[in-house]
Order: C-alpha cells, then sequence, then structure tokens
C-alpha cells in the first residue's frame, strides 16, 4: 500500500543478483568436480597414457626410417646436392635447439688467438651495450697499464658523450 514502484525494483534487481551468484557458485563446484575427476584419470591412466605415446613415437620413427630406407635417401641426398646448399654447413638441432634448422656458409671470417681459430660472430648491438663492451674493455687495458690514467679519462668522456 505505502510502497512506491522503485521499491519493488530494487528487491527485484537484488533477487536477481542474489540467485545469480548462487547459480554461479553452483557452476564453479561443477567446475571443481570436473577438474578433479580429469586429474585423477589422468593419475589413474599415466601408464597406459605414457605406454601409447611410447608406441605412437616408435612406429613414426619405423614408419620414417621405411621411408628413408625405400626412397628417402636418395631424395635427401638430391636435396644436399642443390646448388644453394654447395659448400655450405647443414645443422638440425632437434630437442637441443627445439627443432631448428640452419644452414651456414662454410666459408666463415676467422681469427687466430694463439693458433686456436675462432669464429667471428657477426650480431647487432645497441649503442648502450657497445659502449659498456667499450668501456670494460678500457678498464681492462687500464688494469693492465696499457694506456695511461689521463688516456682512460679522456676515452671515457669521449665515449660517454
Amino acid at each position: 500500500m505505502f510502497k512506491k514502484n522503485g521499491e519493488i525494483t530494487n528487491v527485484a534487481n537484488s533477487l536477481l543478483l542474489a540467485s545469480s551468484i548462487l547459480i554461479f557458485h553452483v557452476i564453479l563446484l561443477a567446475g571443481i568436480g570436473i577438474l578433479v575427476l580429469f586429474f585423477s584419470g589422468i593419475v589413474n591412466y599415466i601408464f597406459w597414457i605414457f605406454l601409447a605415446s611410447s608406441a605412437l613415437v616408435t612406429v613414426s620413427i619405423y614408419l620414417f626410417y621405411r621411408y628413408m630406407k625405400k626412397e628417402g635417401g636418395t631424395a635427401f641426398l638430391k636435396i644436399l646436392s642443390l646448388p644453394e646448399l654447395k659448400g655450405k654447413e647443414i645443422e638440425v638441432n632437434l630437442l637441443g635447439g627445439l627443432a631448428s634448422f640452419k644452414i651456414a656458409s662454410d666459408n666463415r671470417v676467422q681469427q687466430v688467438i694463439e693458433n686456436n681459430a675462432i669464429p667471428v660472430s657477426r650480431q647487432l648491438e645497441d649503442s648502450d651495450t657497445r659502449r659498456l663492451r667499450e668501456l670494460t674493455e678500457l678498464a681492462g687495458m687500464l688494469e693492465k697499464d696499457l694506456i695511461s690514467l689521463e688516456e682512460f679519462h679522456q676515452v671515457k668522456r669521449s665515449l660517454l658523450n
């Protein structure tokens, strides 16, 4: 009798919100139950899962071996005899490089330091990294008394400016 129309909608909205929260909790509990059943199933059948995956890997290795024995060896040799690959090193890493494949030129620029051949790696570096590397080399030269303290400060000022 003394209620306004706005009060009825507020009560209805509150009831709708409370019921949606209740439904959300029921769905959440059901999802947690399904996850528990799923992971307990994995734990119970881990031996069979491991056995099936091992059998799958073994069959795939056998099929690859059979293909390579039948015609894959000649196909592989044809690929290696392509003119694009002549005189280049081919490197394939499976697990160590996560299935990486690299083709490198065989005649790399090499430095000889104390009769040991060390390949020069050519990488781009940003200016901060280059400055830090040069300052480190400069400090090493100062420690070995290859340059004087005045020369050190002069080159350091020129690097930092």
